[in-house]
């Protein structure tokens, strides 16, 4: 036996939709976010600058004489047993042992240069922060005056250097001066420096990519690091 169709009666049980006021606020999105402090980057900062005790500093001073003595042993040992056996290739072989020693103290030399030249600038840019500090205008053009002779000979800061020149009459006070000097002589520095920043990063990225060995990435971050430090020397500081 068929049914018929059945018929339900919705009015009763119909419930009132919600409206459109009710609904909860949209959040903004075009509120900025607080900027990020580089907690890590501090405190590896800080980590980094702490010096180190004089038991540290005696232990690798130590370590670092006892290695170049048996280093040194070993290389008169091997040298004076090939000229008793060989003299000609004993000979040979002080040659070569000399030329390298004599590179090696080039290389150092140069590379004790790059760091002295930071030197300089730390007196300089602590005369600016307390020419910056005190309002002094006179101290500020002594430190201008500076800036100017550091870089005299780079060619990369000529322009700034000009400008400079050119707009500095026009300055009154401490700080409208150190930041002129700082915007026309010092930016294009900062961005050598950037660069040398990136260069170094990508490096030690590569090398981790390409050889996964511990050792071979201290020794890469070790290695690329001291080139930057060294590049970012003679930035700054000059040639």
């Amino acid at each position: 036996m068929a049914r018929g169709p059945i018929l339900f009666d919705l009015e009763e049980d119909a419930k009132p939709q919600p409206s459109v006021a009710d609904a909860p606020a949209v959040p903004e999105l075009d509120v900025e976010a607080p900027p990020p402090k580089g907690q890590a980057m501090q405190i590896a900062a800080r980590l980094a600058a702490r010096k180190p005790s004089r038991l540290v500093r005696m232990f690798w001073a130590l370590a670092g004489a006892l290695v170049t003595a048996l280093v040194s042993i070993a290389a008169w040992t091997f040298v004076t047993d090939l000229m008793a056996r060989y003299p000609l290739l004993g000979w040979a072989m002080t040659l070569l042992i000399g030329a390298f020693l004599l590179v090696l103290l080039l290389l150092s030399l140069r590379e004790m240069a790059a760091f002295g030249r930071l030197a300089r600038l730390d007196g300089l840019r602590h005369d600016a922060g307390e020419a910056l500090a005190q309002g002094d205008l006179s101290a500020a053009r002594s430190v201008t005056d500076r800036l100017e002779a550091l870089y005299k000979h780079r060619e990369d800061t000529r322009w700034g250097r000009d400008r400079l020149t050119e707009l500095r009459g026009d300055q009154f006070d401490a700080e409208a001066l150190l930041g002129l000097a700082e915007s026309e002589v010092l930016a294009p520095l900062d961005r050598a420096a950037t660069r040398e920043v990136e260069a170094a990063a990508r490096q030690v990225a590569a090398v981790t990519a390409l050889v996964p060995l511990a050792l071979a990435d201290v020794a890469a971050a070790l290695s690329s690091n001291l080139r930057m430090i060294r590049r970012i020397a003679e930035i700054y500081g000059g040639r």
